[in-house]
């Protein structure tokens, strides 16, 4: 008995089979369960706002009511800072009729969930082991829901699925969906986007025999000029901006 539950917790599984599945339903479960912990909390009161949603979010009411603080400096220099990703969703959001404060509420379960899948299947990448995964995944949770940055929705609470999602698809190998997740870090948490940048030109180089050199493999290259590519697109609004 003891041998097959030790079976269970610790031998490695293909990615569909039933064993990986199980973990990943829990994995998932436990992200909900914390999910719903928050909402409780958000929707305790109804003028209860988290201090950095109050700061980042109250401006966007703008595209509620476009008259509402009018010539507020305030408010010009948080719409200024805004990344244009976080802003266009909060925005798209307010066409759709869900006012930006309750919106606030709402997005931290969903990016936590989404956190959730890419960290399984990051764990997986690394170590094919489902319980593993699902314990990590339950830590990243655990620390997650203990700070403001998701509970928040601000810009911040973006890093985490983007972020892991990056490192999710450079293990496999997948260019679009890189370059797809190193946009996003751009438009919603730029200076995550300068440091997925970095970890394509870090893995340029290469240790042998304890020498340094660099890569043999065209698609390293080739992945850190798109990287480069991409980070530059990304980033040109913000210099036109600036000049």
């Amino acid at each position: 008995m003891i041998a097959r539950v030790h079976r269970f917790l610790t031998t490695s599984a293909a990615p569909n089979s039933p064993r990986t599945l199980f973990w990943f339903g829990l994995s998932l479960t436990f992200a909900v369960i914390y999910g719903i912990y928050a909402l409780q909390a958000a929707f305790s009161s109804k003028y209860l706002v988290q201090n950095d949603a109050r700061m980042y979010v109250f401006w966007l009411q703008r595209f509620i009511d476009p008259g509402i603080l009018p010539n507020d400096l305030n408010v010009a220099y948080h719409g200024s800072i805004s990344p244009p990703g976080y802003t266009a969703l909060y925005e798209l959001m307010a066409k759709l009729g869900v006012e930006p404060l309750l919106f606030s509420k709402l997005l931290p379960i969903a990016i936590g969930i989404i956190a959730t899948i890419y960290c399984f299947g990051l764990c997986l990448q690394i170590f094919p082991v489902p319980t593993a995964a699902f314990m990590a995944t339950l830590l990243m949770n655990q620390g997650l829901w203990l700070k403001d940055d998701l509970t928040s929705a601000t810009p911040r609470a973006f890093i985490y699925p983007f972020f892991l999602a990056f490192l999710y698809y450079l293990l496999r190998g997948s260019l679009i969906s890189v370059m797809v997740a190193i946009a996003l870090l751009g438009l919603f948490y730029p200076p995550m986007m300068f440091i997925a940048v970095g970890i394509l030109i870090v893995r340029l180089g290469r240790w042998d025999n304890g020498r340094l050199g660099f890569s043999s493999h065209r698609y390293d290259y080739l992945l850190c000029a798109a990287g480069l590519g991409v980070a530059g697109i990304v980033t040109l609004p913000y210099i036109l901006s600036t000049s």
